[in-house]
């Protein structure tokens, strides 16, 4: 019997995130999206990653989502 439910993804990206209320603007707008179950942020790393724990949610509409707040990021494989 197949399972209906949608799978969840882990997308990753790296930004040019520097600050926490840069970290909490996307956040909030991240998390209101309906596809988009969790997000996080490593600053830590060189690349400044974002995990995007998705359901339904592109790459591309991620990446759409952060351009509106002037936030730079690129999708790594």
């Amino acid at each position: 019997m197949m399972n209906n439910r949608s799978t969840l993804e882990i997308l990753v990206f790296a930004t040019n995130i520097h600050s926490t209320e840069q970290i909490n603007r996307v956040l909030e707008k991240l998390l209101i999206h309906p596809g988009i179950k969790q997000a996080n942020f490593d600053l830590e790393d060189i690349d400044k990653i974002l995990r995007v724990v998705s359901c339904g949610i592109t790459e591309k509409e991620v990446e759409e989502i952060l351009q509106t707040l002037n936030i730079q990021c690129l999708a790594l494989v």
